[in-house]
């Protein structure tokens, strides 16, 4: 598979991605209809980073994985402020429900497919490849059984629990071995990093919100089941 292949099926599943997320955020008490203005912003984001990735002008040409790593968690703390700073933006976002929450991870299961398929073309590390591949695809998976079980009652808080877990432990040592074992074998520009710099953040400020509702809905949840 050529490299402009691999990228445009990188850019498809980010829009995806994008897609689905406002189709979840609609469905959040109150929300209502698409956040078109999100999508937006979104789609934005991602021409800037196909941008800078095309031309190879985002990051220096020479860069250690410590720094890289850096990076990527300022990514994470600007996607983060962005979404608790822009007032309609978090009241979105903390209208979402744990089956909201839970259903955002679905769709990496997609992105765990590609880099599978990356994996056995030789575009990823096979060992790396294969592994992140059913990880993601594991978290996405996770993600969705919770959501169901949070519909229909069936310990679905547990889950929740197991699935944030997984996925928030998944995402730090994807970023973490990419950055300070396989940068110099991938480079900063690699395909891989469609994922890293759009939908990675997001999913994982979807756990910490997730985790944080959980937190935040324990005395409650004791209370129902001790009624």
């Amino acid at each position: 598979m050529s490299e402009t292949t691999s990228v445009w099926i990188a850019i498809g599943l980010d829009i995806a991605m994008i897609i689905y997320t406002l189709w979840v955020v609609s469905l959040g008490k109150g929300n209502g209809k698409l956040p078109v203005d999100i999508g937006i912003g979104m789609l934005a984001w991602l021409a800037l980073l196909h941008a800078g990735q095309s031309t190879k002008s985002m990051f220096p040409s020479e860069l250690s994985g410590i720094i890289f790593l850096v990076i990527i968690f300022v990514a994470v703390g600007v996607v983060g402020a962005m979404l608790f700073l822009v007032p309609q933006i978090r009241k979105r976002l903390l209208a979402l429900d744990q089956q909201q929450l839970m259903l955002m991870q679905g769709i990496r299961v997609f992105f765990g497919a590609n880099f599978l398929m990356m994996a056995s073309l030789g575009s990823l590390p096979k060992t790396f490849g294969i592994l992140d591949g059913w990880t993601h695809i594991a978290a996405g998976f996770f993600g969705l059984i919770a959501a169901f079980a949070l519909a229909r009652g069936a310990d679905g808080i547990r889950r929740a629990w197991f699935a944030n877990i997984f996925g928030v432990a998944d995402i730090l040592i994807v970023a973490s071995t990419l950055s300070l074992v396989l940068l110099p074998t991938l480079t900063p520009y690699h395909t891989m990093m469609y994922a890293v710099f759009l939908p990675a953040p997001l999913w994982l400020w979807f756990h910490i919100v997730s985790i944080w509702k959980l937190i935040e809905n324990r005395p409650v949840v004791s209370q129902e089941v001790n009624a």
